[in-house]
């Protein structure tokens, strides 16, 4: 049998089924889901069904958040039975540095508008009649929209509610194929049918990864086991049938609720155990379960009894231990495949519970508008690469599950799977005493080792062993010359006597002349800001882009989408593929005596570009500058890099040459004022709110986002992009704290440094508009603490770019 769909979604679990849910509820109902055995099948039917909204970032609060306010109400909407229990949590910690950080986790939620809130252990004890608190328990933080549901009857209910609406599901419908027709359909084969797609929507979960195979795409989605403990029937409970909140010990390493009248005890505390690491799963696992592994619980239950002493009474009913996807990160693959149109991933959602209605919610925006409502870079798929291969996701995925309950330093310098992506001059960097970091697969060096400060490998909110290190290099810098290696900058080249033509509609601001270099922005049809890029214009018919290093993909997608079929030629890399950042005072002076092009400031002035030699190696010299110092990026071929960089340490020995790595460069824009994407950013603020409406030019012809970027100029932005300078002593400030006016929350931080060239804790974020004058004081939260701030111009270190300019 042949059919015709507009959307295939593959994979019944509760993913899938709130993804066509949410279509259903946007109006799109020419859909069609697969699953290859029951509804449920894989990790949803085993899944404990807790819905926690503690989370690290905004996304995963609203997620959460998302979720347990559409699911509270599903039953009674769609008259299906889902056995709902909105308990609360409470999260005990047992240090001060966990301590810490629940008081940054209450500035998160404080800043995204919810109330997660720090509480004293004599507090939760009196809200779990089987709980008591000892000395080592310092106080906790409270999750009070956290809740479980039977994941069963929620995955039941959403298909229900989308079958109602128009949606199809056939279940005991394995895919056996996925190939793409010429005019960019997609044939789905199953055992028993074949279906054309227009949109094909991957949310097979632990299958993922085979899924995306079949379509001839690659998606770095592995399998690890998880497993939790259910206690037979206690008297205790069954006489005490009131709610009681959720208990999640991160520094037991254990979470513990009410499951009818027995517990249910889960635990992190052991190695990430890949499942299946060299073929992947199965074809016939659905309903099955791993061995049981009773040594995993047994080691945090001992010291979880001396907080829940009724649980030495409890003999255990069942073992269930699981399939769980993970992605690399740990964070879930959701949206567009790259290089795939119409093809989007859904999968590698650890908590696919929790994740499935914001996911369902993201889907259908991505589908029937084209962009989402919040900012899913953080989730978007195309954020690996190649690079992150069937070893290193297993490798990096299980470091990760051992530490999902560790300390989120922010900081932390993950070591696992690595190095897969380097320069040809990692092993010198690394010999030099380079901290490597990784970014997008990349090594990079973060920074330097010196006599005085060693990498110990300390984690702190307070103080690091990087930080007298980086001040030093941020410092040579301004008053000598610093070179960094910068691997893997994402590089696109446009060519073809149309690519003016073609840059001039994808790019809100003017193209450059030949010789000339502009930033400009990458704006959505709403308006929001997609992403930046530095276009240096070779020539006429010759382009040279240069973006952020994670968002290579997506990035070359959202151009490629809009290239003409005639006249322009878009290559997602350059010749020119390595690139060395030569900053400072005597930049000049060094690469001088390494050319014979003129580098005056006449010649070479700045945003300006030239394909000069450099100690006899062709390079693409840009005058630009992202730590606020005169300076270069050199554009060079990786074969040419290690002699280069060889050349210029060697002339800038005369001058006191640094060496500097990301934490720097990070800092030193900052001080700048400069925006960083992903942080300073995305496709939730405008131009108007981030301050960047200068970078476009309506009054030119037509371009991506142009009407609504008219609308916008028309009415007061909701959101000002400013800088604070924190002037009573404090920690450094973290994102998403929040930011005060006599204790009101109007705004959060986003980036905050503290200034090496200007002695000043710094802080940039956003406030509500109007709420903040020039010079006015306010506060900020840091670790749950107030500090004192003015608000200053973002820019603090040379406003005037007299440096850049000399």
């Amino acid at each position: 049998m042949k059919s015709h769909k507009r959307v295939v979604v593959i994979g019944g679990g509760a993913v899938g089924c709130s993804i066509l849910y949410h279509l259903a509820l946007a109006g799109v109902t020419d859909t069609l889901l697969l699953e290859r055995d029951e509804l449920t099948s894989g990790s949803t039917w085993h899944a404990a069904g807790n819905i926690p909204t503690y989370a690290t970032s905004w996304l995963g609060m609203r997620a959460g958040n998302y979720g347990w306010q559409m699911y509270k109400d599903l039953a009674e909407k769609v008259d299906s039975p889902i056995t709902y229990r909105h308990t609360g949590a409470f999260w005990p910690a047992h240090t001060k540095e966990r301590m810490e950080l629940f008081g940054h986790i209450e500035g998160i939620a404080r800043s995204a508008g919810f109330d997660l809130h720090r509480l004293s252990p004599s507090e939760m004890d009196a809200m779990h009649p089987f709980w008591s608190p000892d000395d080592t328990v310092l106080g906790g933080i409270m999750d009070p929209y956290e809740g479980d549901i039977d994941p069963s009857q929620l995955t039941q209910a959403l298909a229900k509610g989308a079958r109602e609406l128009g949606a199809e599901v056939r279940r005991f419908s394995p895919v056996t194929s996925i190939a793409r027709k010429p005019n960019g359909e997609w044939i789905v084969s199953t055992a028993n049918d074949e279906i054309t797609a227009e949109i094909v929507i991957n949310a097979a979960g632990f299958y993922g990864a085979k899924i995306a195979e079949m379509a001839g795409l690659k998606t770095p989605v592995i399998t690890l086991e998880h497993q939790y403990l259910v206690t037979e029937p206690l008297a205790a409970l069954e006489e005490h049938p009131e709610l009681f909140p959720l208990v999640r010990d991160p520094d037991i390493r254990f979470y513990l609720r009410r499951e009818r009248n027995a517990f249910l005890l889960g635990s992190y505390a052991h190695a990430g155990r890949p499942a299946w690491p060299e073929d992947g799963p199965p074809d016939d696992f659905a309903h099955q379960l791993f061995p049981d592994s009773v040594e995993d619980i047994l080691e945090v239950l001992e010291d979880t009894i001396v907080h829940v002493p009724l649980l030495a009474e409890a003999g255990a009913q069942r073992f269930v231990n699981g399939p769980i996807a993970y992605a690399p990160d740990a964070l879930p693959l959701v949206g567009p495949s790259a290089g795939a149109p119409n093809f989007y991933h859904a999968t590698g959602v650890q908590i696919g519970i929790t994740h499935s209605a914001a996911i369902g919610k993201a889907m259908a925006e991505w589908i029937t508008e084209g962009e989402t409502e919040w900012d899913l870079a953080a989730w978007d798929p195309r954020r690996f690469g190649e690079w992150a291969t069937p070893d290193y996701a297993h490798a990096r995925a299980s470091e990760h599950y051992d530490l999902q309950y560790a300390i989120p330093y922010p900081h932390r310098n993950m070591a696992s799977g690595r190095p897969v992506q380097r320069t040809p001059l990692y092993e010198q960097l690394k010999s030099s005493g380079a901290v490597m970091g990784q970014i997008a697969g990349w090594e990079r060096a973060f920074w330097f080792e010196t006599n005085e400060c060693l990498d110990t490998g300390k984690l702190s909110f307070i103080e690091e062993p990087w930080h007298a290190a980086v001040r030093q290099e941020c410092l040579t810098v301004a008053e000598s010359v610093g070179v960094m290696d910068h691997g893997g900058f994402t590089k696109f080249t446009v060519e073809g006597p149309g690519a003016e033509a073609y840059l001039d509609r994808v790019f809100c601001g003017t193209i450059p002349k030949p010789g000339r270099i502009k930033l400009s922005y990458m704006l959505t049809p709403k308006g929001r800001i997609w992403s930046e890029a530095t276009i240096a214009r070779l020539s006429n018919d010759r382009f040279l882009l240069c973006g952020p290093t994670l968002a290579n993909l997506r990035d070359f997608d959202w151009l490629n989408a809009m290239l003409p079929e005639h006249g322009v030629t878009l290559s997602p890399s350059h010749a020119k593929d390595g690139a060395l950042m030569v900053m400072g005072p005597k930049s000049r002076d060094i690469l001088a005596q390494l050319t014979d092009a003129d580098l005056s400031a006449e010649a070479a002035p700045w945003m300006s570009v030239a394909e000069i030699q450099i100690a006899d190696f062709d390079v693409i010299a840009m005058r630009v500058s992202y730590v606020g110092e005169l300076g270069w990026e050199l554009h060079v071929a990786s074969s040419d890099l290690p002699a280069l960089y060889q050349s210029i340490m060697a002339e800038g020995a005369k001058f006191g040459v640094t060496q500097f790595g990301s934490y720097a460069l990070n800092s030193m824009r900052i001080e700048k004022g400069y925006h960083g994407w992903g942080s300073d950013f995305g496709t939730e603020y405008t131009l108007f709110d981030a301050g960047l409406s200068a970078f476009a030019r309506p009054d030119k012809g037509d371009f991506q986002g142009k009407s609504a970027l008219l609308n916008q100029q028309n009415s007061a932005a909701e959101w000002e992009w400013v800088g604070l300078e924190v002037t009573t002593p404090s920690p450094w400030p973290l994102a998403s704290e929040p930011i005060l006016k006599e204790n009101q929350n109007v705004g959060y931080i986003t980036s905050a440094t503290h200034g090496a060239r200007t002695g000043k804790m710094l802080v940039l974020g956003y406030i509500q508009r109007g709420t903040i004058a020039m010079g006015e004081q306010c506060e900020i939260c840091v670790l749950g603490e107030t500090y004192q701030a003015t608000r200053h111009s973002p820019a603090q270190y040379d406003p005037q770019n007299k440096r850049m300019r000399q």
